[in-house]
């Protein structure tokens, strides 16, 4: 016999239907008996979907037809004293020998005993096997099919050696289609590990992925009749439908909002551009903002500042803004529509970062001297890269092709195929030493594989 955690406190508060549309999919996964990642960047309410499906079994019961057999152990990396194979081991046994309290007497009492005496935790062999018995009970005995929520799992990935990761395979492996995981992280696994690395545990992890970013108005009103019902106070209608607007249903961005909003100073008349200066005035709005923009490459933050000044997306590279769209930070109001920064309140920090970039390219057309940001370089090109650098800042943001930029710098020249390539790149190298901050990560002159190279104007 199988009992259920009583549902009470924080989790209680929440919709039967909160995530409703990512909660569909994690089940879809672990019904398959297949694990995954969640990812979503800073503020995207990874935890609190973590926290809602380890508390909420009536959520599950709406997607499957057999809820009572579903534990959802949710394990956060960051509650860890030390992030070691041991702990990690210890971490997990832990929450399982909790979770047997609700699995009956029989289960309850094996889970005791298993849990009494000394155990050499710090022995990692003596911990797995301990933690392969604590499972068997679980699964074998109770009956439970155990999915895993592995919370904030960025640096787990990042520092824990590849055997200690590839072990948890090993432990699915054992119960393979009873025991899943699913880990929440700000990246893809890939961006912080490489694969090869953890391939066994890459494997099963990689094989799904669930973005999670702004709520969906039906969410989005809870949350905001949630935060005026904590404050005591009450929002009008139009204050809420701004609210949700200028921060497009980001978490963080709404929740902070309903606080600067009870706070006073807001009149519900004002445009939204002026609600959307007065919070990213904020501090804790522009860390929010600094998050994510961390969590960006160069070449994502490029292209998110190229497409904010009115550049055509078409000139952009359609990869990354796949990439940004998958990220939710993206979104179009219907298939075939441009582009657009999903808040406001994100697209004007976008707009200060252009502002404080490095500063424009210029090449003087008499003496052809290079400025950055209005301040000459002390740099001589010579006429082939004079002719490159030329070429490209009279196409910004234009994907020039090797074979375009080949005849603009070498007109009529026979170069051997291949050759031609690998003296193009030379001078590409040459040019971004001679004008990047950082040759090594370039900001103006950008890599766009499969295609050639575009020239962005950092900002001015």
């Amino acid at each position: 016999m199988t009992d259920s955690k009583p549902i009470s406190g924080y989790w209680a508060e929440f919709p039967v239907s909160y995530r409703a549309e990512q909660v569909a999919t994690l089940l879809r996964w672990t019904a398959a008996g297949e694990s995954g990642v969640v990812v979503g960047g800073s503020g995207s309410g990874k935890s609190n979907l973590a926290g809602f499906l380890s508390s909420r079994p009536d959520a599950i019961a709406a997607h499957t037809p057999q809820p009572e057999r579903y534990r959802f152990l949710r394990l956060d990396i960051n509650h860890l004293p030390e992030l070691t194979a041991p702990y990690l081991y210890r971490g997990l046994f832990q929450t399982l020998a909790e979770a047997a309290d609700y699995l009956g007497p029989e289960v309850q009492q094996a889970m005791g005993q298993l849990s009494q005496g000394q155990v050499d935790w710090a022995d990692s062999f003596v911990g797995m096997s301990r933690l392969r018995q604590a499972h068997r009970l679980v699964i074998r005995q109770a009956g439970q099919k155990v999915v895993w929520l592995l919370d904030r799992f960025d640096e787990a990935c990042r520092r824990l050696d590849a055997q200690t990761l590839n072990s948890l395979r090993s432990l699915r492996d054992e119960f393979k289609g009873e025991l899943c995981y699913v880990v929440f992280t700000r990246q893809p696994l890939a961006r912080l590990r490489d694969p090869r690395e953890m391939d066994e545990f890459h494997e099963i992890i990689a094989a799904n992925t669930c973005w999670v970013g702004p709520m969906v108005e039906r969410d989005a009103r809870w949350v905001a009749r949630q935060m005026a019902a904590r404050l005591q106070i009450t929002f009008t209608e139009r204050e809420v439908a701004q609210l949700i607007e200028v921060t497009g249903g980001l978490p963080a961005f709404l929740k902070l909002g309903c606080l600067a909003l009870a706070e006073g100073g807001f009149n519900p008349v004002e445009s939204s551009q002026t609600w959307t200066g007065r919070l990213l005035a904020r501090p804790e709005f522009q860390r929010n903002c600094q998050e994510i923009w961390a969590d960006l490459s160069l070449e994502e933050q490029n292209t998110l500042m190229t497409l904010r000044s009115g550049a055509a997306e078409t000139m952009l590279d359609p990869t990354i803004i796949a990439y940004l769209e998958q990220a939710r930070l993206l979104t179009r109001s219907a298939p075939g529509a441009a582009a657009r920064l999903f808040s406001p309140i994100l697209a004007a920090f976008v707009a200060q970062q252009q502002g404080t970039a490095v500063g424009v390219i210029e090449l003087h057309p008499k003496t052809r001297a290079v400025l950055r940001g209005g301040i000459p370089l002390n740099i001589e090109l010579t006429s082939y890269e004079d002719r490159l650098l030329a070429f490209m800042l009279d196409r910004p943001g234009e994907v020039c092709s090797k074979d375009t930029l080949i005849q603009a710098v070498w007109p009529g020249e026979q170069i051997i195929e291949g050759v031609r390539d690998d003296r193009l790149a030379q001078l590409i190298k040459r040019l971004r030493e001679k004008i990047e901050p950082d040759a090594g990560h370039p900001v103006y002159i950008q890599t766009v594989h499969g295609r050639g190279y575009r020239f962005v104007q950092s900002g001015g």
